[in-house]
């Protein structure tokens, strides 16, 4: 029996109908492989509702202000809940929609990340505060 050979490749997984699969080289058809995942792909949405699950009942809107490799910046509108956390890439910050609105008026940076921002919970809110925004 031949001496077992042990290569290693870093690969990208790829869409395989309704799947995902990984291609090698030609030369390895027929051998037994192993994969290991080594970074799970982002799910901004499903990751910021898991985290402000304690505080859904106060929530009244959810969006992802900017979304990268390092920093995810999630902005939750609540009834009257003030809170700001992080957790592993993720800076969460809750606001009472009053002050939101209020800062949208006053305060420029404010202004700049509602029109960023993207829906998680209540598209319709978000279209309200980026026309009061001015767009």
């Amino acid at each position: 029996m031949p001496p077992i050979q042990k290569k290693q490749f870093l690969r990208r997984t790829i869409k395989v109908g309704n799947s995902a699969g990984v291609l090698l080289p030609k030369a390895l058809l027929g051998s037994e492989v192993v994969v290991r995942v080594v970074n799970l792909p982002l799910n901004v949405n499903k990751d910021a509702i898991k985290m402000l699950l304690p505080f859904m009942e106060d929530l009244v809107g959810v969006f992802s202000i900017q979304v990268n490799e390092k920093k995810i910046e999630i902005l939750a509108a609540s009834t009257s809940l003030t809170k700001t956390f992080e957790k592993g890439n993720y800076k969460i910050d809750i606001v009472p929609i009053l002050l939101l609105r209020k800062s949208i008026k006053e305060k420029q940076a404010v202004r700049e990340k509602i029109v960023k921002a993207k829906p998680i919970v209540n598209k319709r809110l978000l279209g309200d505060l980026k026309k009061e925004a001015g767009i």
